[in-house]
């Protein structure tokens, strides 16, 4: 993929992330949806697995997150939290995508032990920032252990969801690699 296609695939993962938590996320909230950040994050690391199996660039992944998390930070009000646990996602995603190869052995294996690793470091930064830099009180009142046992969970099903997510994943950035070189009628 060129490298214009390839930023603009970075870019609208990154927004469609973002988006995705402010207004899917919101819904999730309002109808109360069981594991909703689990959801949530198997939805953004779908995002964020297509936009590097189309570009696979180091730091793409970063980038991606940066947006997104930036995104949620602007609406409905200022989560500092919520950036900063996409963020961590993104660097541990993209790290870890880099380390294993993932992109250059095309392997759905690799890209979602990437996915499943971002997913269990984000829910427990977010939790551990809660709780001891941002103070707040339900993940104070949890600790360490309550923390620990929510990041598991939380991990865990998302884990599961990217399972049957990371392969649609990559297939649409195929779709995408293909449509960037047939001919334009």
């Amino acid at each position: 993929m060129s490298k214009r296609a390839g930023l603009i695939v970075i870019i609208a993962a990154g927004i469609l992330w973002g988006l995705s938590e402010i207004f899917l996320g919101d819904v999730f909230y309002k109808f109360h949806i069981p594991m909703r950040a689990a959801s949530m994050t198997a939805i953004g690391l779908l995002l964020l697995t297509i936009g590097r199996f189309a570009y696979d660039k180091p730091g793409s992944s970063i980038a991606t997150a940066l947006l997104a998390g930036a995104l949620r930070c602007l609406l409905p009000k200022l989560f500092i939290c919520h950036f900063t646990a996409i963020a961590i996602q993104g660097f541990v995603f993209d790290a870890s995508w880099t380390a294993l190869r993932a992109g250059e052995k095309d392997s759905i294996r690799r890209a979602w032990l990437s996915a499943a690793l971002a997913t269990f470091v984000g829910f427990a930064a977010f939790g551990f920032l809660g709780a001891y830099v941002f103070g707040f009180g339900k993940w104070v009142a949890a600790g360490p252990i309550g923390i620990l046992a929510w990041t598991m969970k939380s991990g865990a099903f998302a884990s599961v969801l990217l399972l049957g997510l990371v392969p649609v994943a990559g297939k649409i950035a195929a779709y995408l690699a293909r449509k960037e070189v047939a001919p334009q009628t």
